[in-house]
């Protein structure tokens, strides 16, 4: 696009300048400007008169163009430092992030390294709870003899 773009402001300018250099060539003759509140007043070849008219425009309408996208020009330092300052702390919850997620491989990996002893069961810890009849004694059970049962 950029090529294409470089070929069309090469054929526009190209037969501007010559139209502009055809213009001095047959505009020699010249002219007395007066610059009336100066008092002060100039001669010269009216085609510097013209060039130096289009300049002047060209540079007042910059001027004033820049000055009107003041406010634009301060709307995007803003966002600029705003996306700046969230870049930032991207940055620093990113780097929160990875050492979290470093330390909690690290826990893992120190998990499964802590072994048991091999004669131990691997059991699953559950809690155990007695009732009251459970806790306390029974008495000893008697048993008759068979005299003491007939008499």
């Amino acid at each position: 696009m950029r090529r294409i773009f470089s070929w069309v402001s090469w054929l526009l300018l190209v037969p501007i300048l010559a139209a502009a250099v055809t213009f001095a060539l047959n505009n020699k003759h010249f002219l007395e400007l007066n610059l009336w509140p100066f008092g002060l007043t100039i001669e010269l070849p009216l085609y510097l008169a013209f060039f130096g008219a289009m300049i002047f425009g060209v540079v007042l309408g910059s001027i004033v163009t820049w000055l009107g996208q003041g406010r634009v020009r301060s709307n995007l330092r803003v966002q600029a430092y705003d996306g700046e300052v969230a870049r930032r702390e991207l940055r620093t919850e990113r780097e929160k992030f990875e050492a979290l997620e470093q330390e909690l491989k690290t826990l893992r990996v120190s998990a499964t390294t802590v072994s048991q002893p091999a004669s131990a069961p691997t059991t699953d810890l559950a809690v155990v709870t007695k009732t009251a009849s459970e806790t306390t004694p029974k008495p000893a059970q008697q048993t008759l003899s068979p005299q003491k049962q007939a008499g």
